[in-house]
């Protein structure tokens, strides 16, 4: 995502379906630096186009973990498209760039697959607005306020020249990549937790268990938007079964099923020392919730609930 070379592979499954996923291509771990206005999805398209080359009749992509919040530019770049400058000159990669935008030539764009393209999408955010790509995401990516403005009108004028929807929810998925492979290639857009928890089997496992363990690297108010916590919570509330959060950092209200929530950052005593050493400090947040779940509820019997969580 920021220009240098690596390895990253796509799965090839049965029935010529291939999985691409996008943080291995064009994650943000992957930059030596954030750099929320020149990073973008080259990789990506790179990828795709190997499916292609290996014989993929369906490709299911799977969006998160980007650097970028280029409207996957740089990933359809890769497979031909030309976005232009009011020169006719190809415009650098990047989300910044697109505010240079004048034309857009899809004429060299290699097909989708004869099967099409599925985008699995992990938030529900548009491309554009207050809870779009840009203002929610690009935080996250290293982008100040002159920087989102700046991605925002970026992705305002792609949307005004490339077309397709750019309100469907999911659309800013990944940097609006999402969007990007959906107005250009015909992909439709799914929810990933749906997909991955059916696949998995978490709706049957769920049927026996008494606990469920679930979170990821920021708790936030964006997790329960499309997210796999917000997925698995929801699914736990269905099947009436009490749900552990443990997070990097937690920055947001407990949820509703939640009874516990434990942050890395708290144990460790600052994200820093956390992010170093982060299975010493997991493996410490699975013993305060293994206490949390086994202690007796306040004023009753032990052996069920619990009385207070971390944070």
């Amino acid at each position: 995502p920021d220009g240098r070379r690596h390895d990253a592979e796509w799965l090839a499954l049965p029935g010529g379906v291939a999985v691409v996923e996008l943080a291995r291509a064009s994650g943000l771990p992957l930059m030596l630096a954030p750099d929320a206005l020149r990073a973008q999805t080259i990789g990506l398209g790179e990828a795709l186009g190997a499916a292609l080359a290996g014989g993929a009749a369906r490709i299911l992509v799977a969006l998160g973990g980007s650097a970028s919040t280029d409207g996957g530019t740089g990933a359809l770049a890769a497979l031909g498209a030309r976005f232009l400058d009011a020169r006719g000159v190809q415009l650098p990669p990047g989300g910044g760039a697109l505010t240079g935008l004048a034309r857009v030539d899809l004429s060299g764009l290699q097909p989708p697959p004869p099967r099409g393209v599925r985008c699995l999408v992990d938030v529900d955010a548009p491309l554009l607005g207050p809870a779009g790509a840009a203002a929610v995401f690009g935080p996250q990516k290293g982008a100040d306020p002159a920087d989102v403005d700046r991605l925002v009108a970026g992705l305002r004028r792609l949307a005004e020249l490339l077309g397709g929807d750019p309100t469907v929810p999911g659309a800013g998925a990944a940097g609006g990549t999402a969007y990007g492979l959906s107005a250009a290639w015909g992909a439709d857009l799914a929810p990933g937790v749906q997909t991955i928890t059916e696949a998995a089997g978490l709706p049957a496992a769920l049927a026996g268990a008494g606990w469920v363990v679930t979170g990821e690297g920021r708790f936030d108010r964006t997790s329960l938007a499309g997210k796999v916590v917000g997925g698995v919570l929801a699914l736990a509330r269905a099947a009436d079964v009490p749900v552990l959060l443990a997070a990097g950092q937690v920055d947001a209200p407990r949820p509703e099923g939640a009874v516990a929530e434990v942050a890395l950052a708290r144990l460790a005593g600052g994200a820093q020392a956390a992010m170093a050493e982060p299975l010493r400090w997991l493996r410490a947040a699975g013993a305060e919730l293994a206490d949390l779940a086994t202690a007796p509820p306040a004023g009753g019997p032990a052996g069920g609930g619990l009385s207070s969580g971390g944070g």
